[in-house]
């Protein structure tokens, strides 16, 4: 039994500001560790409910974080960028059993410590479908393109009530309570890790191969962006539709082609500061 996991850090225990999620400072370095542990721990508790095989895809910014010496020598690693399938990129490859996402979070416009989705200084709004989405949608649904159900998912407790709603089969480990934005209630460490680890070995254990996706091809992909000049920039891509001043949209046929553009979008934001 095979098993992909998909690692971010806003959703990891004791992560609350931005500046933990930024690369080049003291708060980021022991965020890191905390993302890698939390990390391990779904790796152990795979391994513990029968997988034979892990690979993790390092999801979060530069996907530089987490640092090879320090991740169980059971599980291979993907990082860095740019690739095509952005936070499940490996999935491809093989066929996996179950998804699992770690330190993943609430979307844009939804409650939650650190919510966006994919670029929160730059999206206002991200819908396919008519659908508002969150990474972790965008994520299941790409996979469920590959036979890959969403089996684990870990954060805090209002996205705990997303998950809960749209992926019912999923198991899902809260690590701690959202006070705001930026301030929240974590579990300790190690008691997150020890969630986690039951979580993942229980999500083995009770495989489902139920699909698990909210939205379906053909992808209509509605961006609302930050400031006007990124969606003028957006809409010089070829058939990328340029609807209002903020807005724009493009239906895609597979979800890969809507990461990929996402992923341009994201990358073009990027040079205007």
């Amino acid at each position: 039994m095979k098993i992909f996991i998909s690692a971010d850090i806003e959703g990891i225990a004791g992560v609350v500001s931005p500046q933990q999620c930024s690369q080049g400072n003291g708060e980021y370095e022991l965020a890191r560790a905390l993302m890698e542990e939390e990390v391990n721990a779904a790796i152990d508790g795979a391994f513990a409910g029968g997988a034979s095989e892990v690979v993790v895809a390092d999801s979060h910014g530069s996907m530089t974080n987490l640092r090879p010496a320090f991740m169980d020598e059971r599980a291979r690693l993907v990082q860095s960028k740019p690739r095509p399938l952005s936070m499940v990129e490996g999935i491809e490859n093989s066929h996996y059993d179950g998804l699992f996402c770690i330190g993943y979070h609430s979307g844009v416009g939804q409650k939650g410590i650190l919510a966006h989705t994919i670029n929160g200084r730059s999206f206002f709004n991200v819908r396919i479908n008519s659908q508002a989405m969150a990474e972790v949608d965008i994520y299941a649904a790409a996979a469920c393109e590959y036979q890959t159900p969403l089996w684990l998912v870990s954060g805090d407790n209002l996205f705990g009530k997303w998950v809960e709603q749209y992926y019912p089969s999923a198991k899902y480990a809260c690590v701690k309570r959202v006070i705001s934005t930026t301030a929240a209630e974590s579990l300790s460490p190690k008691a997150a890790q020890k969630l986690i680890r039951q979580q993942a070995e229980l999500a083995v254990q009770q495989a489902s191969s139920m699909p698990t996706t909210r939205i379906y091809a053909p992808y209509k992909l509605e961006l609302t962006a930050a400031k006007p000049v990124l969606a003028d920039i957006f809409s010089l891509i070829p058939n990328v539709e340029q609807l209002d001043a903020r807005t724009v949209t493009y239906t895609g046929s597979t979800m890969r082609e809507i990461i990929s553009l996402l992923s341009a979008f994201s990358y073009l934001a990027s040079t205007q500061g």
